[in-house]
């Protein structure tokens, strides 16, 4: 298999997990892609030949450059302690200490073998940790920690990786060289990744200022910084490529917040795009790419005579404790010594097994350990390395497998205090004016859409009817997706799902009844009839059910709407008039929902919530069937067509200036966080971009 052939296969990979992990989200997509990886090496037989140098510089470097980019400067001051501790300090205590726990615990392995493997084990994978944040609510101040730590741990692990294995190889320790080399390498790599991460930040503002610079160079030069550094880093001075890379990144970033207005926004919002896309890609490479590898490695020890398959798994799940046990002392430790200093620091055990958790080991480890030499110095062979190989993929798989299992289980009271999670307990559509202080990101989403409906309905005219129609028909449909996925109250929550399913219910009857009664009268015919009564119970199955319609669903769909087009090209009447007779039913059973939900509501007497929230449902599928009467009997021309479209941008463009005014609002209140509100600004920016863009499409 040649090289482009196999990163089409790997890639191609990482996309059927993306798809995999969207039905069942309960599980990180890394374990998938980790699954999807052995099955190509048992099943396609592709082996790769993993290289520590490329690996880090192709994959885990701009990684971490993007992840030192993007974390933000004040909580990286703000934790600076804890991150420096947990980078530094707790490598080289798993180092050291796991290192001769090891040794105790398998006696054939020399010690600097034990302590190589505690080192390649001690770096923690980020990438997992956040993909299984998302589902658990970790604790903001916990995933800033370890998502710093690992912007620095990678380099200190491997450094002490790498002095392990050369003294083993070598035969002989000494321990001024380990110093004096890690020494070099640390401090070197900062002072390369400052430098030329200001340089190369100098030199493309020095290229804007000359108006030489445009989005295409503004991007590419952003994506080569990282291996730029890297490679100047390791390849030249033998420092540590990966602290240079996380250094150029802080460095990179605080030049480039300070000249800012010299970047167009177009440049960087592609850019920000870019490495989202790349940084994606290359995280679930990685995974795919250990995948690929597990097998050879657990393939040599499982046919080793000397040791027993279940001996050697007990020493990888006795390994894992050994590295968890030493994170959670180290975290309870650091809880009572904050507790000491401070006084008013509650001292938990339970924060403690989180933090224990998190320490998710991944791919890094893995092709670090790979490198390990077969042979020593002495021409002896490397003693345990198929062993050492076999605990270190054991304690990769273990760890993710555990977190996925015990963090849910460990914050459960956690997640439900998180700043993530909504904190209203009203409905959204009949709480109160203001929503309650530090409410959650799909809380204040939902109020934004609130708003820009209001703003809609407000702008409405005789001649603007169907197209505000259509945009609140949108808004609407979004927010009935955020409204569903929000539990904080759940009896309203269930009661106002009740009463929306009860009214879709008896507007599907109304829109039964007059479709037979427009059969009877002869204003359709048979196989109109048949074809919309089929659409209804379509609707009456998907009853309830708020999920887009995906992957067999949809193509379910799909099928029906083309066998449906066949048999009216098929049908012995015309075409045209089949399709003018749908048009009529569409607006007529239409007509007949909208009546009985009027009829419904104004049955309703009171000023109560339920009632409110009864009206405000009623409401919103009047809205809907308003809509399809309009798009069934208005074919426009094409002047008007283009008269239509700049109205629709000029109505959705001061739509979004009013939910960018009410994002404004709800954080000077001091009602969402600043990131909250960074969020829902970039939400707001893709909506008018895609306006804009769609609108110079056409």
């Amino acid at each position: 298999m040649t090289l482009i052939e196999l990163m089409v296969v790997l890639v191609t990979g990482v996309a059927l997990s993306s798809i995999i992990s969207h039905f069942v989200p309960a599980i990180p997509i890394s374990l998938f892609q980790i699954v999807i990886g052995v099955t190509l090496a048992t099943m396609g037989n592709i082996n790769v030949e993993v290289d520590s140098h490329w690996f880090m510089m192709l994959f885990v470097a701009p990684i971490l450059f993007n992840d030192s980019w993007r974390f933000p400067k004040r909580e990286l001051w703000e934790l600076r302690a804890p991150i420096l501790g947990n980078a530094i300090l707790l490598v080289l205590v798993t180092t050291i200490a796991g290192g001769y726990a090891i040794h105790w615990l398998i006696p054939q392995l020399p010690l600097s073998v034990a302590l190589a493997l505690a080192a390649v084990l001690s770096p923690t994978d980020p990438v997992a940790v956040q993909a299984i944040a998302k589902r658990v609510k970790l604790p903001e101040n916990l995933l800033h920690v370890v998502t710093g730590e690992s912007l620095v741990n990678d380099a200190t692990g491997l450094v002490s990786f790498n002095t392990a294995v050369k003294a083993t190889v070598v035969g002989t320790f000494v321990l001024g060289d380990a110093l004096l080399n890690f020494a070099w390498m640390t401090v070197i790599g900062v002072l390369v990744g400052i430098l030329l991460g200001s340089s190369m930040i100098a030199f493309r503002n020095w290229v804007s200022r000359s108006g030489l610079a445009d989005v295409v160079f503004y991007t590419i030069f952003t994506l080569l910084m990282p291996f730029i550094i890297y490679w100047v880093a390791e390849g030249w001075l033998h420092a540590s490529g990966l602290i240079a890379v996380v250094t150029g990144g802080i460095a990179a970033k605080i030049l480039s917040d300070r000249r800012s207005n010299l970047l167009s926004a177009e440049a960087t919002i592609v850019s920000v795009h870019s490495w989202e896309v790349v940084v994606y890609v290359l995280n679930g490479l990685i995974f795919v790419l250990l995948g690929i590898t597990l097998p050879n490695a657990l393939h040599s020890i499982l046919k080793n005579t000397e040791i027993a398959n279940w001996q050697a798994f007990a020493y990888g799940f006795l390994v894992w404790l050994i590295v968890f046990f030493i994170r959670v002392i180290w975290a309870y430790i650091i809880q009572l010594g904050q507790h000491w200093h401070h006084r008013k620091t509650k001292v938990s055990f339970r924060s403690a097994i989180v933090s224990g958790l998190t320490g998710v080991r991944g791919a890094v480890t893995m092709a670090a350990v790979l490198t390990v030499p077969t042979v020593t110095d002495a021409g002896t062979a490397f003693v345990g390395r198929d062993l050492v190989i076999f605990i270190a993929a054991v304690v990769v798989v273990l760890s993710l497998i555990v977190a996925s299992i015990m963090l849910p289980l460990v914050t459960k009271e956690v997640s439900q205090r998180d700043f993530t999670q909504p904190e209203s307990t009203m409905s959204v559509e009949d709480a109160a004016d203001q929503p309650k202080a530090d409410i959650s990101e799909r809380r204040a989403q939902l109020w934004i859409l609130r708003v820009g409906i209001q703003k809609l309905r407000d702008m409405q005219t005789e001649s603007n009817r169907r197209i505000i129609h259509e945009l609140i028909s949108r808004r609407q449909k979004s927010a009935r997706s955020l409204r569903h996925r929000i539990h904080d109250d759940q009896d309203q929550s269930d009661f106002a799902a009740e009463k929306e399913l009860e009214l879709q219910e008896l507007a599907l009857q109304a829109q039964r009844n007059r479709l037979q009664q427009l059969l009877v009268e002869e204003h359709i015919s048979p196989i109109t009839y048949s074809l919309q009564a089929k659409r209804l119970d379509q609707f009456e199955a998907d009853l309830g059910s708020d999920r887009e319609l995906v992957g067999l669903k949809r193509m379910k769909w799909l099928y029906r709407r083309l066998r449906a087009d066949f048999r009216i090209w098929l049908s012995d009447q015309e075409s045209d008039r089949v399709y003018e007779e749908s048009g009529l039913a569409i607006r007529e059973m239409a007509k007949a929902a909208i009546k009985a939900l009027s009829d419904y509501v104004s049955r309703q007497v009171g000023d109560t919530v339920t009632h409110r929230i009864i009206r405000q449902t009623a409401y919103n599928l009047i809205v809907i069937y308003r809509y399809q009467i309009e798009k069934t009997k208005h074919v426009p021309s094409f002047d008007q067509q283009e008269q239509d479209d700049r109205k629709r941008l000029e109505l959705e463009l001061k739509t979004l200036s009013a939910e960018r005014e009410m994002v404004q609002q709800l954080y000077d209140q001091k009602r969402i966080s600043r990131q909250t509100s960074i969020n829902l600004r970039q939400y707001i920016n893709y909506a008018e971009t895609r306006a804009l863009v769609g609108r110079n499409e056409e």
